[in-house]
């Protein structure tokens, strides 16, 4: 973060409106950067990954927009005397036209990394549109908001700000009017402006007065608390600032590059929000997209975050760590109207209430699913007026205090309140619950004061839960077991899902091996996840697969809940299994197919068949007998050698086998008979086949 120091001088006053003109007349960069604030080396994935947006591109694929086509503004403290552009002969940077606000500029290096983070084709908003660009200093003057001037402030027709700079004037009149003016503007404009903190890791925000104490901007800190932060105490004291950080860890480091982050995170909101999805009124965006990013911010990726009802805001971390992706399905989830509609984990609105009244949204976490964290963010305007009789200025600011709750509910009947988030002094309130259990809630808007435009959104995470169809896999045939995943919420976009398997198989061993994720497509609450077991000729018992949810990010889940599937073994190894110990399993003398242990002239695969032990001297039970002058033979069979095949041949000279005819062959007997008289040869020769496949 940039610090901007002005030197100024009072022009005179003027007598018709009472109100300061400054002429700014000299500015200089008093800190180029802030190597005291890097407080701690902290490793991370790169920072699209950190706030889900590698997630999102990789599930919204091409239905997620690209750039404003209203364009974006970046204001900028000089580098050098007059540097204050990034480098826009960089290719990534194709497609976006750049306009120089400001008078001619060479490369500011500075400009040129708040530009990757906020707009390059490697960020959250590749693809063509128009850029102007400021320095702050022309910005804060004639160029945008007229400070010191009866002149309002310059019409902004692009859809974001990012001020990755910060300062004073040393006045806090004049500091107080830039606050003012710039939230007059962005109520009138409706476009979203964010701003970073000051990069001193102090508890109060005087050293950076602008632009972090306005209310209608999304103030930005960074994730390792580097920054300053704490109460306001300018135009309003008690405020907390900041309003929600972002990653810090190297490269990023300073405000200047978390507070893009959040500006590119904006910009593909509002495309979305204004040409994808809904047509706005022109205060709408602002209010919404604040909303959205605040009730979405992660909690549980910054240390010690907490709240309280009358102060909603983390004192370091604000609404907590941005995470696109659950902002972009929060919005996608869509609007809703205040009355018995029900609607679901996520959703967002848009809307006004009246003085002394309130507004109900009721939405429901779905039953059977594991408790979810919850939050929900209301945003509204401070109001600016202008009260000069000729020309504009002299401005005073309005303030509403609306109130949020949490109920219980059984119907529309709110039965239980659960949270309330109060706080009279700022512009925003939020509710978090870090274990919301399933069941059915509303929010409740509540005015005391006139009539007010707000947005509320409201996120939380969906469930997916996993049972087993199938519960066994078998070696034998190849027969796969299967595993049903499903999931809760909206189902807008695919939703990918972990996997963590246990068990006593080994994957590529016994069984392929099952992704580590699986993506349940969009518009599908359910997928089938199949088991194939592989074949081998070792004895090694049934062996187990349990497949559970992992942790991720984007859902909750039971780690306790659990599928399994049984991989049977071949019926032959598997009775090999029981008799031999290991040692004796891995010698094929003792436990092969044709291994005769106990000596009995009986090798292991008859043993089976009959179901004797191999390991005991036991006779066959196998019947020789005649009738109708043929012979015929009888057998008891092991019911559990069902990979056996069982027929009989007969000879006449113990050289030439033929098939005999087969009368019995069911799970437990066997019978057969010579299709020849023996009466009419000189001998005849029965015998049992068996045959393991």
């Amino acid at each position: 973060m940039r610090l901007v120091a002005f030197i100024y001088e009072l022009e005179k006053w003027l007598a018709c409106s009472m109100v300061t003109a400054l002429r700014f007349v000299n500015y200089s960069i008093c800190v180029a950067a802030f190597t005291s604030c890097l407080l701690v080396l902290r490793l991370h994935a790169d920072w699209k990954d950190e706030i889900g947006f590698t997630r999102l591109q990789a599930l919204a694929g091409n239905s997620l927009p690209m750039a404003p086509s209203k364009g974006l503004s970046q204001v900028e403290a000089t580098e050098g005397s007059t540097n204050y552009a990034p480098n826009r002969a960089s290719a990534l940077f194709n497609g976006k036209t750049f306009e120089l606000k400001s008078g001619v500029s060479d490369t500011s290096s500075h400009a040129d990394h708040v530009a990757r983070n906020f707009y390059a084709s490697t960020s959250q908003v590749p693809g063509t549109c128009p850029i102007d660009l400021y320095n702050a200093n022309d910005w804060l003057g004639t160029r945008y908001l007229n400070i010191g001037t009866t002149t309002e402030p310059v019409a902004e027709t692009r859809a974001v700000q990012n001020h990755s700079w910060a300062g004073s004037t040393g006045n806090s009149t004049t500091d107080t009017e830039i606050g003012r003016r710039l939230d007059f503007a962005i109520n009138r404009d409706g476009f979203v402006c964010a701003v970073g903190l000051y990069n001193q890791d102090t508890n109060t925000p005087v050293h950076a007065q602008l632009l972090c104490q306005t209310y209608n901007t999304i103030s930005v800190g960074r994730d390792d608390g580097g920054h300053t932060k704490g109460l306001t105490t300018l135009d309003g004291n008690g405020r907390r600032k900041p309003d929600i950080v972002a990653p810090s860890a190297a490269p990023e480091y300073a405000t200047s590059w978390t507070t893009p982050m959040v500006s590119g995170a904006a910009a593909l909101l509002y495309q979305k929000l204004v040409d994808y999805y809904y047509s706005p009124s022109v205060s709408d965006p602002p209010r919404v997209i604040k909303a959205l990013l605040l009730a979405s911010a992660t909690k549980n990726t910054v240390p010690d975050w907490g709240n309280s009802s009358s102060s909603p805001l983390d004192d370091v971390y604000g609404a907590g760590e941005l995470n696109i992706h659950h902002a972009y399905h929060t919005l996608i989830a869509g609007k809703a109207t205040a009355g018995s509609t029900r609607y679901g984990i996520r959703g967002w609105a848009s809307d006004s209430v009246s003085s002394s009244s309130s507004k109900t949204y009721y939405f429901r976490i779905a039953s059977g699913a594991p408790s979810t964290p919850f939050s929900a963010a209301l945003t509204w305007h401070r109001m600016v007026t202008e009260n000069l009789l000729f020309g504009w200025g002299n401005l005073s600011s309005s303030l509403a205090n609306l109130r949020l709750k949490l109920y219980q509910t059984d119907g529309t009947t709110l039965t239980k309140l659960l949270a309330t988030s109060d706080s009279s002094v700022d512009n925003v309130e939020l509710i978090h619950q870090p274990s919301l259990v399933p069941g059915d809630y509303a929010l409740r808007v509540e005015n005391s004061s006139s009539s007010t435009a707000y947005a509320l959104a409201w996120h939380s995470l969906p469930a997916v839960t996993i049972v087993t169809t199938v519960s066994t896999a078998h070696e034998i045939d190849g027969a796969q077991g299967a595993f049903r995943l499903t999931r809760t919420g909206d189902l807008g976009l695919p939703l990918q899902v972990p996997l963590t398997t246990t068990g006593t198989a080994i994957a590529g061993t016994h069984y392929l091996a099952l992704p580590e994720t699986v993506t349940i497509p969009a518009g599908q609450s359910a997928i089938s996840l199949q088991l194939s077991p592989v074949s081998d000729s070792l004895a090694q018992g049934d062996r187990s697969v349990g497949v559970k949810v992992g942790s991720d990010f984007a859902i909750v889940s039971d780690s306790s809940q659990a599928a399994t599937i049984t991989i049977k073994d071949k019926p032959f190894d598997a009775w090999r299994f029981g008799i031999f110990s290991t040692a004796e399993l891995s010698d094929a003398s003792i436990s092969g197919e044709l291994a005769d242990p106990d000596g009995d002239a009986l090798v292991n695969l008859i043993e089976y068949a009959f179901g004797l032990n191999p390991k005991l001297l036991d006779p066959t039970s196998a019947v020789f007998d005649t009738a109708n002058g043929s012979l015929v033979i009888s057998a008891a069979k092991n019911p559990a050698a069902t990979d056996i095949a069982w027929s009989a041949q007969v000879s006449s000279d113990l050289k030439n086998w033929t098939p005999a005819q087969t009368t019995i062959d069911s799970a437990t007997n066997f019978e057969a008979r010579d299709v020849e008289n023996f009466g009419e040869s000189v001998r005849r020769f029965i015998r049992i086949k068996i045959v393991k496949p």
